[in-house]
């Protein structure tokens, strides 16, 4: 009926006033832009295939079998542009860990994502969300990448820990993380236009402005300098995650000078977490359109225990306006008392590669 009365009053209105001009809308029709929507092929509908390992290694989601075993399985989705260049969506991943012998435990993940286009064909995402895996209900948090790579299907790769939700019915609780998973996919977007399969078709970044980004890698100790016994032994390496935001100064055509602001969580499979906090200054040279290279070096505090840092790292502007970026630091504690082994100095690593997204 509603239908039928709108179609009467339009008509009405549109015998009415033919001299009306064309583009006088009877209701609100809003169009967004082109620069309001997120790469064609990062836009609705997607399903997949998904496969990766995944660490279980202390008893409490699974008890049986194998640590560290295969995981097979598919994941649907929605994906919504919400800003320039952003999307924000929601899947179900359903996978089986297998040992092909002993056991088998199931993990059913409902995850939201927070994705970030880079160049023509790419996205960068977090995601966090929570469901079930093998006796126990869990949670998730991790980055993850898809690349378009035919019109309409990406290849994707993500890392997340996934740590407990309440008690196990085991009772074999274990805080913070205490498993993780890196899982391929090869992802096929239902809705949206044929997508690009080249990184990038616009201009290059000249490396100076602002800019942000997300990393990803390892941390790690083995002088046990920083990282301590949480109640489940000393483990000397942790996995990285983590974001930084920056300005760099073009000081001539070749070299920049810049400031950076690090926030990483690192982690393991046996319950120890922490937090990493660096303030960076940075000198860089441009010896070629699309490449930077650059020293760094700062203070801040990791496990709660202030820290001097010296390294470098390499930019390759690959998406255009945003690069990948390999970065190596080294880490010392300030007040210069040794670790667990008794040795003092420079010998924690912080390596990550991450991708930033440059603004100006």
């Amino acid at each position: 009926m509603r239908s039928a009365i709108a179609a009467g009053l339009g008509l009405a209105m549109l015998v009415g006033s033919g001299a009306m001009a064309q583009d006088t809308a009877l209701y609100f029709s809003p169009t967004l832009t082109s620069e309001f929507s997120a790469p064609s092929a990062f836009d609705g509908l997607y399903a997949g295939v998904l496969a990766g390992p995944i660490s279980a290694r202390k008893n409490n989601f699974n008890t049986v079998g194998a640590d560290i075993r295969p995981e097979f399985g598919g994941v649907v989705g929605w994906n919504q542009p919400i800003a320039p260049g952003v999307i924000a969506g929601g899947e179900i991943q359903a996978t089986v860990a297998t040992d092909f012998s002993s056991s088998a435990y199931l993990r059913l993940m409902a995850l939201a994502r927070l994705g970030f286009a880079a160049g023509d064909n790419t996205l960068i995402y977090v995601l966090g969300g929570a469901g079930r895996l093998g006796e126990s209900w869990a949670f998730e948090a991790g980055i993850g990448a898809e690349v378009m790579v035919t019109s309409n299907m990406a290849l994707r790769l993500e890392a997340a820990g996934i740590g407990q939700l309440g008690p196990v019915p085991n009772g074999n609780n274990i805080p913070a993380i205490s498993a993780m998973r890196i899982t391929s996919g090869a992802i096929w977007q239902l809705d949206g236009a044929p997508a690009a399969t080249t990184f990038n078709s616009g201009p290059v970044t000249d490396f100076s402005g602002r800019y942000a980004g997300i990393n990803i890698g390892g941390f790690t100790d083995p002088q046990f300098n920083f990282l301590a016994d949480y109640g489940y032994g000393y483990h000397l390496s942790r996995f990285e995650m983590g974001g930084f935001a920056g300005y760099n100064h073009a000081l001539n055509e070749m070299f920049r000078a810049g400031i950076e602001v690090q926030l990483g969580a690192n982690y393991d499979t046996s319950g120890d977490a922490g937090i990493d906090l660096l303030a960076l200054g940075k000198l860089g040279v441009v010896p070629t359109p699309g490449v930077q290279v650059y020293a760094a070096g700062g203070l801040g505090a990791v496990e709660g225990k202030g820290a001097y840092v010296l390294g470098g790292g390499v930019e390759y502007a690959l998406w255009g306006q945003a690069s990948l970026r390999g970065e190596a630091l080294i880490l010392g504690r300030m007040d210069g008392q040794p670790g667990l082994t008794g040795v003092s100095g420079p010998s924690t690593s912080k390596v990550t590669i991450g991708t930033v997204w440059h603004f100006d």
